[in-house]
């Protein structure tokens, strides 16, 4: 799988596979009573780490915030509070911290194209004017000719980040409405 095309790329991590798979591996009875208990250990521990980084602080700071940044890391812990669960566990937490931002972020760019799914796309959209856009992604798009970005998002290829460069740029150059407006006119 390529994780650069895949729509919640920032979720799909190695070390999080487990958290995402488990669940329905187990109630499709893929895996045995004994690691669907060491996975709800791991949960659980996963849960008490990120309640105690979030009410924890250290220097007026809650450990939930200070493991966003980029200078800080579970090293950087008090060793009382590092004891308490396993390190393993500790830099999940730490990863799901600062990810998250950039997380919420995608997640929030992936919701605006799936609205503007039905977006027109102008056909005489001339995508070397689009900055930011890789050579084969023009190629595709400049040969295939895409009428809205749903239509686009389905051409292989073409990975979500292409289509929110496609999208801001029309949105910046004010293409939706007068695509929408010229295809309204144009149907009457």
């Amino acid at each position: 799988m390529f994780t650069s095309r895949a729509e919640e790329r920032l979720f799909l991590r190695h070390d999080n596979a487990d958290q995402r798979l488990t669940t329905p591996a187990f109630q499709a009875g893929l895996i045995s009573q004994g690691r669907w208990a060491r996975y709800r250990q791991k949960a659980s521990f996963l849960d008490q780490a990120r309640l105690l980084a979030s009410q924890t602080k250290l220097n007026g700071f809650p450990i939930s915030q200070l493991l966003k940044r980029p200078d800080f890391n579970v090293k950087d812990l008090p060793s009382d509070l590092l004891s308490l669960l396993p390190i393993t566990i500790w830099q999940l937490v730490e990863t799901d911290f600062k990810y998250e931002g950039y997380a919420i972020r995608q997640s929030d760019q992936n919701r605006q194209i799936q609205h503007r799914q039905h977006q027109p796309i102008p056909r005489w959209l001339n995508y070397d004017e689009i900055p930011g856009l890789r050579s084969e992604t023009r190629q595709k798009l400049s040969a295939i000719r895409p009428s809205s970005l749903g239509h686009a998002a389905r051409i292989s290829g073409i990975t979500p980040a292409d289509l929110s460069i496609v999208s801001i740029w029309l949105y910046k150059n004010n293409l939706y409405r007068k695509t929408a407006m010229k295809i309204a006119t144009n149907s009457e």
